[in-house]
This record gives C-alpha cells, structure tokens and sequence, in this order.
C-alpha cells in the first residue's frame, strides 16, 4: 500500500482549491438564478462531479507516493 507524501497533498490541495474557485466563478456569473439557494445548490453539485473526478486523476497520478 502506498502512502502521500506531504508534498503531494499540499499539491492536490492547492490545485483543488483553483478548480473549486473556477466552479465558484462560473456558477455564480452564468447560472441565472433567482435565489442564492438555487445557486448553491448547482455550485455544489457540480463541485461533487469536478471533485470526483478529480480524485480519480490523482489516484492515477504516481508524483509524490511512497511504495
């Protein structure tokens, strides 16, 4: 079994972080919403889809895991 450096999950943080913020941004500028519930409600769908396959390109990714 292998295990995360600290390393990689600083990086897999940080590029989370930019893909959520890009998630953020586009929802709240193109989805004409009248109410900021109907709002957070699709942000958060589509950053449960994006996070999830995200997870699944890291867990092919070997950069920074130890064997």
């Amino acid at each position: 079994m292998s295990k995360e450096t600290k390393k990689r999950t600083l990086v897999k943080t940080i590029v989370w972080r930019v893909i959520a913020i890009f998630n953020s941004f586009v929802v709240l500028t193109l989805t004409p919403t009248a109410t900021a519930l109907k709002a957070a409600l699709i942000m958060n769908t589509t950053s449960l889809i994006m996070y999830y396959i995200y997870e699944r390109i890291c867990n092919n990714i070997d950069y920074g895991r130890n064997e």
